[in-house]
């Protein structure tokens, strides 16, 4: 390692000085006996559990599909309810009401919010729904963007970006409306976005696994990310999750026994549907996506892609080019995309320098071979000739051999000596 004249380490190898932000690559070393290292993961852990975790979600779907229900029972307990108008019809614009709660099990903290948005889909034109959505989600974004530049940022910013949103489709057997796909494919290049199949309980096993395929079909055809689907390199843990999205789920705030268990369910004339049964729906794999397996994911998600996205591209908006310094996180990237893309110009261009010389070469071989063609016709056309005039030569040379002959002979004939003569 050597300095810059500034006095700041300065790295010799492929990239040089890696920047403020960024450390030297460490040399491996081998300990002579135990430094108890193994005990930094418990502290870690006993210090991240006095902290407060959060969690903001927000429930999108059409009115009548047992959205509040249902966010009563996955949080297990009595969500505070908004009233909304009797007549969906008469709803003017989409509201967007968040609300905040505490939930505390076992010293874990979770501070709840959940946005509702009331109106979304009932009115009859449905062209600006998403519109006040949209708007909440960007201004979410824009205040941390603002707690970040003002100079107390390193403190802990009040996060209130949405980690996730629910969105509800109508269990239809139809596939997505043209309201959902829309609505889906916007928020998905936002937020994640998970897609839940509301009151499970109104269709059959067959119907819903048929309904699942066509709602997968859907999305892949619009190009909607999903969570976790569409973010499998970044979550661990999903995997067996993956394969009951979308889920679909019941809400029921009643209890009754099955057994000797007190148990959420909805009940029938036929029987008893249990909202936690995992052969009734798919309630428990939700939870534990949310809860136990990407709570963590979920919020990192948030801020390293879509967050990161929308700060770029405001930015960017502001005149600031893409930056490629080396304290950069995405520098080392940059750098090997850049080469790359170098690399295939150079292979593209090589490749049409050799294919215009192969052109060239047969070109060239094409006229050599006319021009060789043209000059063996004019040799045999020259050669015919020749031997035309080699054959009027010899017929000449006998007629003078024939008179020399007779004349030596003396037997030339006075008409003969005549036509001599003439000749």
């Amino acid at each position: 390692m050597t300095r810059d004249g500034t006095g700041m380490p300065s790295l010799i190898g492929r990239f040089p000085d890696p920047g403020p932000w960024k450390h030297p690559e460490p040399r491996p070393l081998e300990l002579t006996s135990p430094l108890g290292l193994e005990a930094l993961p418990s502290q870690r852990f006993t210090k991240v559990k006095r902290s407060t975790f959060g969690l903001n979600l927000m429930v999108v779907g059409e009115s009548g599909l047992g959205k509040t229900t249902f966010m009563n029972t996955l949080f297990n307990t009595d969500l505070r309810e908004e009233i909304l108008p009797r007549n969906p019809q008469t709803t003017q614009t989409v509201k967007v009401q968040p609300s905040y709660y505490e939930l505390v099990e076992e010293g874990v903290v979770l501070n709840l919010c959940v946005v509702d948005t009331p109106g979304f889909g009932d009115e009859l034109n449905r062209e600006h729904n998403l519109t006040p959505i949209m708007e909440y989600i960007d201004k979410q974004y824009e205040e941390y963007m603002a707690a970040e530049r003002h100079p107390g940022f390193r403190k802990a910013i009040p996060d209130t970006r949405i980690h996730a949103v629910l969105y509800f489709i109508a269990p239809t057997g139809h596939g997505l409306k043209e309201l959902d796909a829309k609505a889906l494919k916007t928020l998905s290049k936002k937020v994640n976005v998970i897609p839940i199949i509301a009151k499970a309980d109104t269709m059959t096993v067959e119907e819903k696994q048929s309904f699942k395929s066509i709602l997968l079909r859907d999305l892949e055809d619009h190009s909607i990310k999903t969570f976790p689907s569409s973010y499998a390199e970044d979550v661990d843990g999903a995997e067996e999750l993956l394969q009951h999205i979308p889920f679909s789920v019941i809400g029921s705030d009643s209890f009754t026994l099955v057994g000797d268990k007190k148990v959420r369910c909805r009940t029938y004339r036929w029987g008893v549907v249990e909202v936690e049964n995992a052969e009734h729906s798919d309630f428990v794999y939700l939870r534990e996506l949310l809860m136990s397996t990407c709570l963590h994911d979920l919020v990192e998600t948030t801020h390293n892609v879509h967050y990161h996205q929308h700060r770029g591209d405001a930015l960017r908006l502001m005149g600031r080019p893409v930056s490629i310094l080396e304290c950069d996180e995405t520098y080392d990237t940059q750098i090997e995309g850049t080469k790359l893309k170098n690399k295939q110009e150079m292979e593209r261009r090589e490749e049409e320098i050799r294919q215009m010389f192969v052109l060239k070469v047969k070109e060239k071989e094409v006229a050599l071979r006319e021009r060789e063609e043209h000059l063996s016709a004019k040799k045999a056309e020259m050669v015919a000739e020749l031997e035309q005039y080699r054959a009027m030569i010899e017929a000449e040379q006998r007629e003078v051999d024939e008179l020399v002959t007779l004349t030596r002979s003396g037997t030339l004939s006075k008409s003969s000596s005549k036509l001599f003569k003439a000749k």
